[in-house]
């Protein structure tokens, strides 16, 4: 959605995935305080991605954050490519960059 901040999702719902059966853990971030956020001056943002604990892999992300289109892409190839969250946490990404911000928020 091309709001500002960008408002992005990609997965599955926190409700789709437990009506599936998966064993959900959900990681919810509030990101607003974060340096890649402060240094422009957003103060809202924040991150929800589900993981299925039994294979550690994404089913599904949701993000409020500048730049963040450009994040859920990330989570959207690791989704396709069943990424585990261990080896998208082994990334190395640019900092002071969003993508920096994705180890954190796994």
């Amino acid at each position: 959605m091309f709001t500002i901040p960008e408002l992005t999702r990609v997965g599955l719902l926190e409700t789709e995935a437990l009506d599936a059966g998966i064993d959900l853990d959900v990681r919810y971030t509030d990101t607003s305080g974060w340096y890649s956020n402060y240094r422009i001056g957003e103060t809202a943002a924040a991150a929800k991605i589900l993981i299925d604990r039994a294979t550690d892999t994404i089913v599904g992300a949701h993000m409020l954050g500048p730049e963040y289109g450009e994040l859920i892409n990330i989570c959207a190839l690791a989704i396709k490519l069943g990424l585990t969250t261990r080896q998208l946490k082994s990334m190395n990404a640019a900092y002071p960059t969003v993508g920096s911000d994705l180890g954190s928020m796994l």
